[in-house]
């Protein structure tokens, strides 16, 4: 049989020679940050933002021309400084 260097760089390789391990999955831990961020959203901490959040919500729903993205922003913000130190304490 005439072999090329491509046959000698890549040589053939058959599926009953290849012996394949199966692979072992990991479990993918749970995500505790949703279930954490909606205790601290419940928070006395967070109340006052959560109620700037909701009146502007009403307003918009009843027609008016604002957004509620600095609203939403306080409120997130307060919600994420609870977070943090809650769910990096759990990390591995």
């Amino acid at each position: 049989m005439f072999c090329t260097a491509f046959d000698f760089l890549f040589p053939t390789v058959y599926a009953d020679e290849v012996e394949v391990q199966p692979e072992e999955e990991e479990e993918e831990p749970e995500d505790l940050k949703p279930i954490i961020a909606e205790e601290c959203g419940n928070t006395p901490k967070c109340a006052e933002a959560k109620h700037h959040l909701h009146d502007c919500e009403k307003r918009v729903s009843s027609g008016s021309e604002e957004n509620c993205v600095e609203e939403l922003f306080h409120f997130m913000h307060c919600v994420d400084e609870c977070v943090a130190p809650k769910l990096f304490a759990n990390l591995k």
